[in-house]
């Protein structure tokens, strides 16, 4: 079955951060000129699409089309309206208006210690900066018949902290089309097709879209269902005047074996008339390798990533097909030799590593997760809880020095009072346990998750924080 979901393994934290806290609307700050958007019809002329990451970026994009105040279509299972805790509103919105991309990307992660925002955020911001006269939201449903549940969706939008009571209290459903109003906007949520819309919009494409409608290959196969998306945006007739495309990988836990999505979508927008020519032959492997994997048709699946290779020898996808095929065939050091490869040519998929280090220890081999650990460390040398991660497995493999050396360098760190106002304590904690064997042995086992389980829709269970676990 494909997989969906990547479970990254980080600190279990507790924050103090309100999501009770009213949500008052605009935060006015000043913002420079940007340069402007021209508009196209989508998929009727080419339209280039802005790939990013995650869908913070995609906020340098945004901003730019802010004085003609469109609408925002977002196709998404997240709808990444978290608040931005009341503190920390005015400076980022402050960063999203002024801040080059590489300062955003670093201050709306968790793998910073001091964030200004977390991932789930970037659309709230959006609506408090007042760049968008609605929002509409495109509920990943699989029918577009289906009936929606008014009370239902109220109570996820309040659990989550997403909509405060004013904000829910204004919501309504008329023929499976929900509306009312977040952060002083006009809101609509509903299955595409039933999104009609009229002006300027821009149009953002989250990689988790496609998770809830997806089931397996054989029921819903996947290239159809972005095929079918890309279609029901050609019929709508859009005046567009950006695409923007994330990941999700970094920020909404979407696995890495469905990355080359990303291409398929920039490869149809950009030029239309793709769409009533044949497919790629390799994207044509693609969807048989994912339907003879229903069958376990390991070889054959082998056969199909091994032409891709010719075809493409330095396609980043195609190497981490090869990673997949080659752990299938219990070829330990062929597998972590493609995913090498794979790393090198896109370093995103270094996140595999960590899944790798959890299974290892799972199999009592600390010692080889600590190993797997170190190389997703190259990529992601910053990240504090990484290094957290690495040094409890130090200690357990008797290598205090080392232990210590790591959690100096993460002691030192300024860690944000709003979303991670335990740490310096945490810290401290693990640092007496590791050079004196005393204090709270909490941090010094291993602690697993299920990876398996689909997010539901409406709204990702994530809090405030997106839950990090690490060895314990």
């Amino acid at each position: 079955m494909l997989r969906w979901t990547l479970l990254i393994f980080f600190l279990l934290l507790q924050t103090s951060c309100d999501q009770s806290a009213t949500n008052e609307p605009i935060v006015k700050v000043e913002s420079p000129r940007h340069d402007p958007l021209q508009a196209t019809t989508l998929l009727q002329e080419p339209t280039e699409v802005h790939v990013f990451e995650t869908t913070a970026e995609a906020l340098t994009i945004w901003r730019r089309a802010a004085n003609d105040k469109p609408t925002l279509l977002l196709l998404s299972n997240n709808p990444h309206l978290n608040p931005v805790p009341e503190p920390l509103r005015q400076k980022s919105a402050i960063l999203v208006n002024n801040a080059k991309i590489e300062n955003i990307r670093l201050a709306t992660t968790d793998r910073n210690p001091s964030p200004l925002m977390l991932p789930g955020m970037a659309v709230d911001i959006a609506l408090r900066s007042g760049w968008f006269s609605e929002l509409a939201w495109a509920l990943p449903l699989r029918d577009a018949a289906q009936e929606l549940d008014l009370e239902k969706f109220k109570a996820q939008l309040s659990s989550s902290g997403i909509a405060d009571t004013r904000e829910t209290e204004t919501m309504t459903l008329n023929k499976r089309l929900l509306s009312g109003n977040l952060r002083g906007t006009p809101f609509r949520a509903a299955a595409l097709p039933l999104l009609k819309l009229n002006g300027p919009v821009i149009v953002h494409i989250d990689l988790s879209y496609f998770q809830p409608i997806y089931k397996n290959e054989i029921s819903t196969p996947l290239l159809d269902i972005i095929f079918q998306t890309i279609q029901t945006l050609k019929k709508m007739n859009l005046n567009t005047l950006a695409v923007t495309f994330s990941y999700g990988h970094l920020d909404s836990q979407i696995a890495l074996d469905v990355r080359f999505i990303g291409d398929i979508v920039a490869h149809l927008i950009e030029d239309p008339t793709r769409l009533d020519q044949d497919i790629p032959l390799n994207w044509q492997r693609q969807r048989d390798s994912l339907y003879l994997a229903n069958f376990f048709q390991k070889d054959k699946i082998r056969e199909l990533f091994e032409a891709q290779e010719k075809d493409e020898p330095d396609a980043a996808y195609v190497k981490f097909n090869l990673y997949r095929s080659a752990a299938d065939h219990k070829e330990g050091a062929k597998a972590l030799d493609y995913l090498s490869q794979a790393v090198a040519l896109d370093p995103v998929y270094a996140l595999e590593y960590f899944e790798l280090s959890n299974m290892a220890y799972n199999k009592q081999r600390p010692d080889e997760a600590l190993r797997m650990l170190e190389l997703a460390a190259e990529v992601f040398h910053k990240d504090p809880f990484l290094k957290l991660q690495m040094a409890m497995l130090a200690n357990e493999l008797g290598e205090k020095e080392k232990a210590l050396e790591l959690l100096n360098k993460v002691r030192n760190l300024t860690w944000s009072e709003i979303f991670y106002p335990h740490m310096p304590q945490e810290i401290a904690d693990m640092t007496a346990f590791v050079r004196d064997g005393v204090g709270s042995e909490k941090n010094a086992g291993h602690q697993t998750t299920d990876s398996e389980n689909q997010i539901e829709l409406v709204i990702p269970d994530e809090g405030q924080l997106r839950e990090r676990i690490i060895h314990k």
